[in-house]
């Protein structure tokens, strides 16, 4: 059997972009990727690109719960697609290497 996920990927993207509107200005970017995870369940992998106002220690646990409940609640992944969700979150890379500095 195939999960919704994979086999209504059109439909899946319009739920994403339409999540994606309601991130926040802290989500500068998004993308992700279907896939098994490590135990061979199909997951969505889901990375988060934030703007570097929102990585500070004051405000990155309250920034990063927030967007995975939005994208959690709005896409349901599990109960809508089959998939088990998982959140990566960064910086752009120009951003980071600031940080370095």
């Amino acid at each position: 059997m195939v999960p919704g996920g994979f086999a209504r990927q059109v439909q899946l993207e319009s739920a994403i972009e339409k999540a994606k509107a309601k991130l926040g200005p802290e989500a500068v970017g998004l993308s992700y990727r279907l896939d098994a995870d490590s135990t061979g369940e199909p997951s969505i992998f889901f990375r988060i690109i934030l703007a570097e106002s929102a990585t500070t220690e004051n405000t990155l646990a309250e920034v990063t719960g927030r967007i995975a409940t939005t994208l959690f609640d709005e896409i349901r992944p599990y109960e809508n697609w089959g998939l088990h969700p998982y959140f990566n979150f960064g910086l752009r890379p120009e951003q980071h290497a600031r940080r370095e500095r």
